[in-house]
């Protein structure tokens, strides 16, 4: 077993299997070697049990898991665990549905081997499967930019992210008690943390979406939450403005959107 790369993915019994066999193969097929651990969250189809039990005899696979769904937070915090246990380096976020690029791994572990002072590698993503996906999905590359781009928005395209083994050592974890927002409390409660953040300037991974998925960003609970988290870390981490008040309350209505208004802007704004 390779001890360098360790992938985490986590799987629900609403996933399709017919999704998860193409995530797992993006990952099994990468150029640089990884070891994949895969965390069952909660009871699956048989459908889905079948093909987990199928990779359960690889030996660049470990599954793990419970038949008690816990979210996907403490799923990861379980991998995490793991791996570090294990003695990984690097550990990287898949999820159970997009498409990493046979290059994904190999570029980013390249980065950070060579950039040592960044923590935490992203990369760019092509949507696909939706009428509002972008052909490219880009965000900030440099820890300044997406220091301040944080406070109003997500730093990372989730899957897309590698970490160096450190970040977890230090004791971060995905926060399990902010409800609707785990991403953006861990991401924000890591810049608190002084962790440096980059993303690579490169499309090395698909992200698929659906006419619904934007639906699942809407909500008066969502709302609430992400704003009382954004507004708390603006203050925290020194970044108070009429600007990032501005922006920040502006999300609200953007969870409060028609819903075809949420899907045009979602489209056009992003």
């Amino acid at each position: 077993m390779s001890k360098k790369i360790a992938v985490i993915m986590s799987v629900y019994k609403s996933d399709r299997v017919d999704f998860f066999k193409q995530a797992v193969s993006s990952i099994l097929n990468q150029s640089a070697p990884c070891h994949l651990f895969i965390y069952r969250d909660g009871a699956l189809p048989a459908t889905l049990m079948r093909e987990m039990n199928a990779l359960s005899i690889k030996s660049n696979v470990t599954i793990l898991g419970s038949d008690e769904n816990r979210g996907l937070a403490f799923a990861l915090n379980q991998l995490i665990d793991v791996v570090l246990n294990k003695g990984f380096e690097f550990i990287a976020r898949m999820d159970s549905d997009d498409l990493s690029y046979p290059l994904r791994l190999e570029k980013q572990i390249n980065f950070l081997e060579s950039n040592t002072d960044v923590d935490i590698c992203g990369c760019f993503c092509r949507e696909f499967g939706s009428s509002y996906a972008k052909s490219v999905k880009s965000l900030p590359t440099s820890h300044t930019e997406l220091y301040d781009f944080s406070i109003s928005r997500c730093p990372f395209i989730h899957p897309t992210v590698m970490f160096r083994r450190s970040v977890f050592d230090d004791g971060l974890r995905y926060p399990v008690d902010t409800h609707l927002t785990e991403d953006m409390a861990f991401w924000l409660c890591c810049l608190e943390r002084g962790k440096i953040f980059s993303n690579l300037d490169l499309v090395l991974l698909d992200f698929r979406m659906e006419e619904d998925t934007v639906m699942r960003r809407k909500g008066i609970g969502k709302s609430i939450s992400e704003t009382k988290l954004r507004f708390k870390y603006m203050i925290k981490l020194k970044r108070v403005s009429a600007k990032n008040v501005f922006l920040i309350s502006s999300r609200i209505f953007f969870h409060l959107m028609p819903p075809f208004l949420l899907k045009l802007s979602y489209k056009y704004l992003r």
